[in-house]
């Protein structure tokens, strides 16, 4: 289908996203795919012709938020003639289910497919809602990209997950695992490095399983390798597993400097049972060992990790094990949130049995008992020099970053966006690093 130049120059889009960075680097996807039909971009609901919710469906609250907005957009259709699509993950699962509850929702889009969104915006206008169709198994797709990061670049290595934890709805969201073509992303990221971009972060489900899925791959280890050989001086990687986690990882992390000392291992519980439970294919004592082999190959390494409480039949000695399990690992952060039931997933079969007032209490235990491991982690770097990679403009007129290890980092000067600047610790808490950068002005280099 053609499209009139002249017409779609004059249509603007909002694009707001919910979830994981996979879901922020499609939405950056999905921008360029209709700045390339001919659509601009805005960053103003008031200002757009069609708005686009790219929406999560990983917890039942991700999935409220995006509802929440749809009544905003409502608001902007009693003023003028706004074309409305809600998709991701949330249209993936919920289909035309979205388009029977809600009046205002125009079309429906799904996780992938995306090269079809200027068609689907066209019949829409034309008065015919569409909804998304089953996920292509069997290719990660292709997209332009208008990229929202002034200083990482996202590349996609992986889509889908095959693992099935029983809580989890992203297999049936996103489709089994997918490794994209090493080639293809070799050649992304050396695009990134000449665009001026310092850091990309490979993205996937389960970026560690890379390769396993088809026989014409690296895997990857190997990869990780492979990028670091582009040159490009930092790199990161988001989200893996743990049950396909192996040493080669580690021993490639600790041969090169651009692999970024950081990785982010969700763990979910403490408890063997509450992890058989979760189908998650490790035990407690295994996620350990696979962390002390983290900290023993790769120097300084930061893990992070994610935590579910209040899982069906999860009893206080289980939470206790979770706790238990926070303070022998001392992660840099959690990420923790309360179990919710979600279609399709094998739990939403089971008796969600742990009182919503439970399930908040729990989470107050981890998020207190996390903030002072955070804080003496961080403190542990007082007085110690780390490189930060500036990002924006900190609240006191300073600036802001990450370390290499991830941490985030406040620092007491001015300083240009894609900076890379060794900082002096001098105070922290347990959400930040704060120190003073060593370079003087005219010695820094932006990007």
């Amino acid at each position: 289908m053609r499209y009139s130049e002249a017409r779609m120059r004059t249509k603007r889009v909002y694009v707001e996203t919910w979830g994981c960075q996979m879901n922020l680097h499609q939405s950056e996807g999905i921008s360029g795919i209709l700045v390339e039909a001919g659509y601009s971009l805005t960053d103003q609901l008031e200002e757009a012709d069609v708005a686009l919710l790219n929406g999560c469906m990983v917890r039942q609250k991700a999935e409220e938020k995006v509802y929440g907005r749809v009544g905003a957009v409502v608001e902007e259709k009693r003023k003028r003639p706004v074309i409305l699509g809600v998709g991701g993950c949330l249209g993936q699962i919920r289909g035309v289910d979205l388009l029977e509850r809600f009046a205002a929702v125009d079309f429906v889009f799904g996780s992938d497919a995306h090269q079809s969104l200027p068609e689907r915006i066209e019949t829409a206008a034309r008065g015919t809602a569409t909804a998304p169709s089953e996920i292509d198994a069997g290719t990660v797709e292709e997209t332009p990209f208008v990229r929202s990061s002034d200083t990482v670049a996202m590349v996609t290595i992986t889509e889908g997950c095959s693992n099935f934890c029983s809580y989890c709805v992203v297999p049936y969201a996103r489709g089994p695992m997918r490794s994209r073509s090493a080639a293809r992303i070799l050649e992304e990221v050396q695009e990134a490095r000449r665009a001026g971009y310092r850091e990309v972060l490979l993205l996937g489900q389960n970026v560690n399983a890379y390769g396993t899925d088809r026989n014409d791959v690296m895997d990857f280890a190997e990869l990780l390798r492979r990028v670091a050989e582009t040159g490009i001086e930092r790199i990161r990687f988001t989200s893996s597993h743990p049950r396909d986690m192996s040493t080669r990882v580690w021993e490639a992390m600790a041969a090169h400097d651009a692999l970024c000392p950081h990785v982010h291992l969700a763990c979910q519980a403490g408890s063997n049972r509450i992890l058989e439970r979760m189908n998650r294919g490790y035990t407690r004592e295994a996620f350990q060992r696979i962390v002390r082999d983290a900290r023993t190959i790769v120097s300084g390494i930061n893990v992070t990790t994610d935590i579910i409480v209040g899982y069906p039949g999860e009893s206080e000695e289980d939470f206790e094990g979770t706790l238990s399990l926070l303070t022998e690992m001392r992660f840099g952060s959690v990420f923790a949130a309360k179990y919710s039931p979600r279609p399709h997933a094998a739990s939403s079969r089971l008796t969600d049995d742990v009182t919503n007032e439970e399930k908040s209490k729990r989470l107050q235990r981890v998020l207190e008992l996390q903030r002072r491991i955070a804080r003496t982690e961080n403190e542990r770097l007082v007085g110690r020099t780390v490189d930060v990679l500036v990002e924006g403009e900190s609240r006191n007129g300073g600036a802001y970053g990450r370390a290499a290890d991830h941490r985030t980092a406040v620092v007491g000067t001015m300083a240009e966006v894609g900076e890379i600047l060794p900082v002096r610790i001098e105070s922290a808490t347990s959400a930040a690093l704060y120190g003073i950068a060593l370079v003087p002005e005219k010695a820094r280099s932006p990007r």
